[in-house]
């Protein structure tokens, strides 16, 4: 029998928790890095081709850097009956969904951490002898405008990206649960553009629609541009995540006992500032490389190069940027949840310290970019 509708007072009441007793992002992040404390190089991952194949790199062009800021973050859980994958729903089977959400970002200040990101990472390259073409030669290349033409994307906007890990991506790749919403920016006198599908990264890819038709020759166009310049051509991206939510359904009693059921909803919020792995990587294409296509669309991990190296792990920045708030559910879903749908809790996340925000994920950026720098090029 389907559990009896619990009273408000019966909902168990909705708790912000701080990321420091969050021990699930602690585990999963490792130790906080300090401002310019460099993370081990362990951490840091190889994950196509290999450094020997970028010993004779003596120029680059930076043709991508992006900073993708998450902007929410989702949990649902029920209370149905399993027995290993199969799901016993019973018809008293109830759901609660919690939403996090970054309450006015601001664009004026990602943008200053990308811009800085750039400086950064030219700066890495240029120390270790290494000369930095200006992003302006790019505007005369018809390989660059090629590029555009078929994966760029729309700086300051907002894109979908996979939230989840691969395994529960297999299993459903749909739901509000699955993706995040980020915002992606692109440092000044660069466009943003995606990699090609068709070079794996599941994990990471940010359109909104279908791909365009051109975008299997991305890495020819790429390959292209690299000869014309001279140079091996570099793309950065950067994942920052920040929500950490989760939710809980428990149904106490026996609907067809003495006093019936009480179903009780949980859900709790806090911040956990970190960049993510994985998604987080420098990619390098060769003026000498013929991998000018490839056909590898099902493949998790990015090989969106004939290098790339990723951050292995989440580097855990800290929880102290954010107030978190109980923004309460929508009239439309309190008028679901009373008709038995699921149960809705959301939460606003409100930057608190901005400068302090700033100034501690461009200096672990810089850390990240330059740990990223030593692993593709081996020095």
């Amino acid at each position: 029998m389907k559990g009896a509708e619990p009273k408000p007072s019966e909902l168990t009441r909705r708790r912000l928790m701080s990321c420091a007793g969050a021990a699930g992002v602690l585990g999963m992040a490792g130790a906080a890095h300090g401002a310019g404390d460099p993370a081990p190089v362990g951490d840091y991952v190889v994950s196509e081709g290999s450094p020997a194949q970028l010993a004779g790199a003596k120029r680059v062009i930076i043709t991508n850097f992006v900073v993708a800021f998450q902007l929410d973050g989702s949990m649902r859980r029920d209370n149905a009956n399993r027995i290993g994958a199969l799901t016993l729903r019973g018809g008293d089977a109830r759901e609660v969904a919690a939403r996090q959400a970054w309450r006015n970002p601001d664009v004026a200040l990602m943008q200053e951490i990308a811009n800085a990101g750039l400086a950064a990472l030219k700066a890495d390259f240029r120390a270790r002898g290494i000369e930095v073409l200006d992003e302006a030669v790019l505007a005369g290349q018809p390989a660059y405008a090629s590029i555009l033409a078929a994966a760029g994307l729309k700086d300051l906007d907002d894109y979908p990206v996979v939230g989840v890990t691969e395994a529960e991506f297999r299993k459903t790749s749909i739901g509000p649960d699955v993706y995040n919403a980020m915002k992606v920016v692109s440092a000044g006198g660069l466009r943003p553009y995606n990699h090609s599908v068709f070079e794996g990264g599941i994990c990471c890819q940010v359109t909104k629609t279908l791909p365009s038709s051109k975008i299997y020759y991305v890495p020819g166009f790429e390959i292209d541009l690299a000869k014309a310049l001279d140079a091996v051509v570099v793309k950065a991206w950067q994942f920052v995540d920040f929500t950490q939510v989760d939710a809980a359904v428990r149904q106490d009693g026996w609907a067809g006992g003495a006093g019936g059921a009480v179903v009780n909803f949980s859900a709790s919020a806090g911040s956990a500032l970190r960049i993510s792995a994985l998604k987080t990587r420098l990619s390098f294409r060769l003026p000498s490389s013929a991998n000018r296509t490839r056909n590898t669309p099902r493949v998790w991990a990015p090989k969106d190069g004939d290098v790339v190296v990723s951050l292995g792990r989440p580097l855990l920045i800290g929880d102290r940027y954010f107030r978190v708030e109980d923004s309460g559910a929508t009239a439309a879903q309190n008028v679901r949840a009373s008709l038995g749908g699921v149960q809705h809790f959301n939460f606003a996340a409100t930057l608190s310290d901005p400068a302090a925000y700033r100034a501690d994920l461009s200096s672990n950026m810089g850390v990240v970019l330059d740990r990223l720098v030593v692993a593709a090029l081996g020095r």
